[in-house]
């Protein structure tokens, strides 16, 4: 039971600082990062479809990326932590 709960805690706190990431990008002017994520924290730590629709969302922004900076995917570097 604790190391649920344990796991559940850590699966929050990633997807936290993963929020607060991409509201930083967006905050910074990033229009594709904008556009691509709408799942909030608690859905994405905490169910599958929210966790699944995060996952596509992370896909999908690095692809209109690399579209818009013609292949040069630079500025997805604050995804690899």
């Amino acid at each position: 039971m604790l190391k649920r709960l344990r796991d559940t805690v850590i699966e929050v706190v990633g997807h936290r600082r993963l929020t607060k990431d991409i509201k930083q990008a967006v905050a910074s002017g990033d229009q594709e990062a904008a556009r691509t994520f709408r799942t909030g924290t608690l859905a994405a730590a905490l169910t599958t479809r929210g966790r699944d629709a995060r996952g596509q969302e992370v896909i999908d922004y690095v692809e209109a990326v690399q579209q818009a900076d013609g292949g040069n995917a630079d500025r997805t570097g604050w995804l690899r932590r």
